[in-house]
């Protein structure tokens, strides 16, 4: 199982050039939300990187910062590729004020080149950049991965302690019945000794009444509902959406138990459970 929180970072030379690589992820409800930041030079690489992350992350807010040490570096102007810019964008709107065309053309990121590239071969210059991010990508899951694992023993204290509760309910459960039996045998002897009444019918208001009251096929949901979530916690895969899902159904058979038992000591145990469940969704948060 994974985080999906991590960062990594690598540093790393290319004829002499430093360059640095940061991947910093956070939790998203969003589904992948990639944002790269690059120098100017290397902003044709951003669709290789987002396609990178893709295969890699799955989830996440991804933030990736490229920097480029700048010392004896100097950005160069294309000057052929400027004017060929201003010249398409005079073409497209030709009554725009040529300031106004210039301050557009020069942000457009093939105008400006370091002058690394022109000493260094451009595609061997973007495949290595690729090959350490892929190497920091790398990095970024182990770290996850490390994220991961303590997360599973914290979620995992959760789910047992409600385990260990519902069996406490499980005792409970008995004594409960014996009290609800003997409380309506009471008032059945107090005030239907004079009155005339159907014993079949009322036979069958009482079976309706016990059935409504009786908490066993949710005790029993319960342990089951956690039980699937602990086997669930062992799959390497992205299950953070399923865990939550799972934890949903705990949660609603701990509600029903509640609302059902109408008992202060099943009830004082139902509070403790709901909040460790609540502690689980909030852990599961950051599972991918």
């Amino acid at each position: 199982m994974f985080s999906m929180t991590g960062y990594a970072k690598k540093d790393f030379k290319i004829q002499n050039h430093q360059f640095s690589i940061l991947i910093k992820s956070l939790n998203s409800n969003k589904g992948l939300d990639v944002s790269i930041k690059t120098p100017r030079h290397l902003m044709i690489l951003e669709p290789d990187i987002r396609q990178l992350i893709e295969k890699k992350l799955i989830r996440g807010k991804i933030y990736v910062i490229i920097t480029e040490n700048h010392n004896g570096t100097q950005l160069v102007l294309d000057k052929k590729k400027l004017s060929a810019h201003i010249e398409n964008i005079k073409s497209i709107v030709p009554d725009a004020d040529l300031g106004a065309i210039l301050n557009a053309a020069i942000k457009l990121p093939d105008v400006f080149s370091s002058d690394m590239v022109s000493s260094y071969n451009s595609k061997k210059l973007e495949k290595e950049i690729l090959r350490s991010v892929a190497m920091t990508l790398v990095s970024l899951n182990r770290y996850r991965k490390k994220e991961g694992k303590i997360l599973i023993k914290e979620i995992k204290i959760y789910i047992n302690t409600i385990l260990k509760i519902s069996k406490q309910i499980n005792a409970l459960e008995n004594p409960r019945i014996k009290r609800k039996k003997d409380k309506i045998a009471r008032s059945i002897k107090s005030n239907l000794q004079h009155v005339d009444y159907s014993q079949s019918k009322l036979e069958l208001e009482m079976i309706y009444y016990f059935e409504k009251n009786d908490i066993t096929e949710e005790r029993i949901r319960l342990q089951h509902h956690c039980q699937f979530f602990i086997e669930n916690l062992k799959n390497e895969n992205a299950i953070g959406k399923k865990l939550i899902f799972i934890a949903q159904e705990i949660l609603r058979e701990i509600n029903t138990i509640g609302s059902k038992a109408n008992d202060f000591e099943i009830q004082k145990r139902v509070v403790h459970m709901k909040e460790e469940i609540d502690k689980t969704k909030e852990q599961l948060q950051n599972i991918l």
